[in-house]
């Protein structure tokens, strides 16, 4: 009853919502962005910076989508962003807000893209785009959190619990075409590993929100609600998802007790050398887990070691600046075409690796500007424990998906909102840079 009540509380930027996924559905892109232009006809300034909220994160949610229905997503995704700056310009965007510590990264990516890259302008509005995604996402969360901060954690409840019920839906009524690939659940993000990553962080944004103690949802539905995100998790078998959330749990637990920590490092380590003289894949086959961690592609992260490797001779050649935004896709779909042949094995979509792809998008003075970023996320973070076990659970993500190597995917948009809740807090509004 409580979902209900809560649902009809922002029942204006659910019509918002509807409206603009059906006229996307039947029209494409450009009706879309008109219905979401109904966002404009909003007086009240609470219910307009809420209502964009829920547009944007669908978009995002959605935005993976290269065909079918949905694939108006995709290009809707940049008009949100256009939209959303005009809506928060008004609103001092530029002053007071964390995102100024992404800036050196999104300057450098776009300035190292317009020198060297191959392919042009789109690949140059890359860069750019990290600053003004973390400019939106942070400054909502801090308008909303000043504005009132139970409403903004109820919403994002909601958001997240609509995403979620609508994905298991497509389980028993896969309305959008197939809902599976080779046996793995796909939902509304088109891809399994993409539901797996969204999946894996709104479990950390519930946890955020649940430890906040500032909802109105109970703490025993706020457990159900991980749950229910760890059992999305497994339906579409993303191993990376699955550690990144167990990572998370394990840090959170361990960081407390460093008697416990010291403990389960010595287990890791006895763990290691009896994994050394077994056989992994008979032990996970044993216990029925083949199909979740599929066991087949286990040792050589389905096909991702070959491309790493090819990923890497690259970096070799341009360590310092890389070639540009885009650049990763680039060189592993040319270097698949003259080597391997247009019939390849899927691994040969991507470099699946967000280090190797920063490297070799922006060189290692990029990664560093990157992590100037996230040192000061965590430093400025008022959750202690929370913000180590959420930096854990984001760079073991990163080892086997390239999620960090674009701002205008559905991840990152999450990532940002994650260390805004951190960061803006009703006791405490940091000072921007």
């Amino acid at each position: 009853m409580a979902f209900f009540q809560f649902y009809k509380t922002y029942s204006r930027a659910w019509h918002i919502l509807f409206l603009m996924l059906a006229v996307g559905i039947i029209t494409g892109a450009a009706g879309a962005s008109l219905a979401a232009l109904g966002l404009f006809l909003i007086r009240k300034p609470r219910l307009k910076y809420e209502t964009l909220l829920v547009l944007f994160l669908f978009t995002f949610f959605l935005g993976d989508n290269f065909e079918g229905p949905l694939a108006f997503a995709n290009t809707l995704r940049f008009v949100m962003l256009g939209i959303a700056l005009v809506v928060l310009g008004p609103k001092e965007l530029l002053s007071n807000n964390v995102a100024w510590y992404i800036f050196p990264f999104a300057i450098l990516a776009t300035g190292i893209t317009l020198v060297l890259s191959p392919l042009g302008i789109e690949a140059v509005a890359r860069g750019l785009s990290y600053f003004l995604m973390a400019l939106v996402l942070f400054k909502l969360v801090q308008l909303l959190i000043l504005a009132n901060p139970q409403r903004l954690y109820n919403l994002l409840i909601l958001i997240l619990a609509l995403y979620v019920g609508v994905n298991f839906l497509l389980l028993v009524a896969p309305i959008f075409g197939t809902a599976y690939i080779k046996g793995r659940f796909t939902g509304l993000m088109g891809n399994p590993n993409g539901l797996g990553l969204v999946a894996m962080f709104s479990y950390a944004i519930v946890d955020v929100i649940s430890r906040l103690k500032a909802s109105s949802f109970s703490p025993k539905i706020l457990v159900g609600f991980k749950v229910l995100l760890i059992v999305l998790i497994l339906l579409t078998a993303s191993r990376t998802s699955l550690l990144g959330v167990v990572a998370y749990e394990l840090s959170v637990r361990l960081i407390k007790t460093k008697v416990l920590l010291v403990f389960a490092l010595f287990l890791l380590l006895v763990a290691y050398n009896t994994l050394l003289n077994i056989d992994v894949e008979a032990l996970i086959r044993a216990y029925g887990l083949a199909d979740y961690l599929r066991v087949e592609s286990l040792y050589d992260a389905s096909g991702r070691t070959e491309v790493w490797q090819v990923a890497v001779d690259e970096i070799y050649r341009q360590p310092w600046w890389g070639k540009g935004m885009l650049y990763d896709g680039y060189y592993i779909d040319s270097y698949a075409d003259r080597y391997i042949g247009e019939v390849r094995e899927r691994h040969w979509g991507g470099v699946w690796s967000s280090y190797l792809s920063l490297l070799l998008n922006v060189g290692i003075l990029g990664v560093l500007a990157f992590a100037y970023f996230w040192y000061h996320m965590y430093r400025l973070s008022c959750m202690p424990i929370v913000k180590t076990a959420f930096l854990i659970m984001c760079l073991l993500s990163a080892l086997t998906e390239s999620w960090m190597a674009a701002s205008m995917n559905a991840f990152m948009p999450l990532v940002f909102l994650c260390w805004g809740l951190q960061i803006y807090q009703p006791i405490k509004l940091p000072q921007a840079a």
